[in-house]
């Protein structure tokens, strides 16, 4: 079937250019709240899934958000931080499954999460980006 407006085709590096921004500052918002006004609250859900003891879990998991997101905003090393990505959403959906109400928003949310992550993994990171495809 031929597309509808095929000169947008032109600008398919748009997609994951905007894909890349979008988790990028939703991973750094992520991080902002573990290491501000949720790190009691965050310390208390890690302990609770068994993850003690829980501020150590929280650091870590904050500066694995904060430098994904800051490298998926800036375009380097993307899918490396992609990867990461997809790996803290799966893992979230993982526990939302099991603890209903240990996280704030709905599974259908970090599956979506982690599939845009797994996309950008496969479609690079689009434009203006440091990552140069080879």
């Amino acid at each position: 079937m031929l597309n509808v407006f095929p000169d947008l085709l032109t600008y398919s590096l748009l997609a994951p250019f905007l894909i890349r921004i979008s988790l990028g500052l939703i991973f750094i918002y992520f991080a902002y709240l573990k290491f501000s006004t949720e790190r009691e609250r965050k310390t208390l859900f890690f302990e609770h899934i068994g993850l003690k003891p829980g501020i150590i879990f929280v650091w870590i998991v904050g500066a694995v958000e904060l430098i994904a997101g800051v490298l998926l905003v800036v375009g380097l090393y993307t899918q490396i931080a992609a990867l990461a990505a997809t790996a803290l959403m799966s893992a979230a959906v993982v526990i939302k499954l099991r603890h209903k109400n240990a996280l704030p928003n709905d599974a259908a949310f970090y599956i979506l999460l982690s599939i845009a992550s797994l996309s950008i993994i496969f479609s690079g990171a689009g434009f203006f980006a440091i990552d140069l495809p080879l």
